[in-house]
């Protein structure tokens, strides 16, 4: 059972902002990231990257593995073709909701050469998306992740066949979205080593960067509050395509707390340039209509401890500090979020 690797995860800091991959936890062992803010750890096959903030911006190559470069690693996680892995987020404190999606890329030429930042390689094999009828831990994938320990699971695909890949694990966070080009992606590259696997060869996929549309008004260009405050008649769709290995919905997450599945896509093609359709209609829903974005303005009221950049310090029902750590100010963004920007 991958439950017994949980006592394996090492302990957390306190605070660590909002957000970076602290550990990869496989049958063979735990893997530990350096810190964003330090130098990349040589023992670890996790990718380093350099800010616990999102990509800056998410049409270029450092949405591939995040900001950091996206550097090679000489370490080779070794897992097994249908095994479960954890994706360990150490402390994860902050409110983003938005879906958790998980891809895979053949390492083309051995993962020291390979950074899959071009070409139709990234293929989705997990995503959990917004289920309006879980209420533990709530309807986001993202509020998996403020369960203690903060991991998410996802099973490596069965037959996969034996050779090195790169596992892309990715948060979106939406707060925000509504704003031209404020979705807030959160992607952490493992390297990895698939052993005793089959003959099963991963199909195209998509590509990363080019898949994220920033005018896509079913997953990227999406107002938050919109979707929540209309769960029966609107639904999200995620961007970069449906999970095509191993097919239907892959989704650990809604396996584990249980939830409605989403609408199939218009299109099912993994190729699709998946820039997503921002104005299809599916069959049995309203696809969302984004209203125009809110004008910002600056929090009038500031109280508690000090918040790090980009989190939350306001909005309808917030009961926490609406302080932001020095260089950032409490903005708001709308009536349900504000946020130190």
């Amino acid at each position: 059972m991958i439950y017994s690797l949980l006592p394996l995860i090492l302990v957390a800091p306190a605070v660590w902002g909002h957000g970076q991959l602290r550990n990869f936890i496989a049958s063979s062992g735990t893997w530990s990231a350096a810190d964003a803010y330090t130098t990349a750890n040589a023992s670890s096959p996790i990718r380093h990257v350099n800010t616990y903030g999102p990509v800056p911006d998410f049409t270029t190559a450092d949405v591939t593995c995040g900001p950091g470069g996206n550097i090679p690693t000489t370490v080779l996680a070794p897992v097994k073709a249908g095994e479960t892995v954890i994706f360990d987020w150490g402390s994860w404190t902050s409110d983003h909701p938005g879906p958790v999606m998980t891809y895979i890329a053949a390492c083309t030429g051995g993962c020291a050469n390979f950074k899959g930042d071009t070409g139709n390689v990234w293929v989705k094999i997990d995503q959990d998306v917004y289920y309006p009828d879980r209420t533990t831990p709530g309807p986001w994938g993202e509020h998996i992740l403020h369960l203690t320990p903060s991991y998410y699971q996802v099973t490596i695909p069965a037959g996969l066949a034996d050779g090195e890949y790169l596992l892309r694990h990715e948060i979106l966070g939406l707060h925000v979205a509504g704003t031209y080009m404020g979705a807030q992606f959160y992607p952490q590259c493992v390297q990895v080593t698939v052993t005793n696997g089959g003959s099963v060869t991963l199909p195209q996929g998509v590509p990363l960067p080019g898949s994220y549309n920033p005018n896509d008004t079913s997953g990227v260009l999406v107002q938050l509050w919109q979707i929540e405050a209309n769960p029966s008649q609107l639904y999200y769709i995620a961007p970069g395509g449906p999970v095509v290995l191993p097919g239907g919905t892959g989704d650990w997450g809604r396996a584990t707390y249980a939830g409605t599945p989403q609408p199939p896509l218009a299109s099912s093609s993994a190729s699709a340039s998946s820039t997503v359709a921002s104005t299809t209609s599916l069959a049995s829903s309203t696809v969302i209509t984004v209203a125009s974005p809110s004008s910002t303005s600056t929090a009038p009221v500031a109280s508690g401890s000090a918040i790090a950049k980009y989190g939350q310090c306001g909005g309808q029902g917030w009961t926490g500090s609406t302080v932001c750590a020095a260089g950032s100010t409490c903005t708001t963004l709308n009536t349900y979020y504000s946020q130190c920007l």
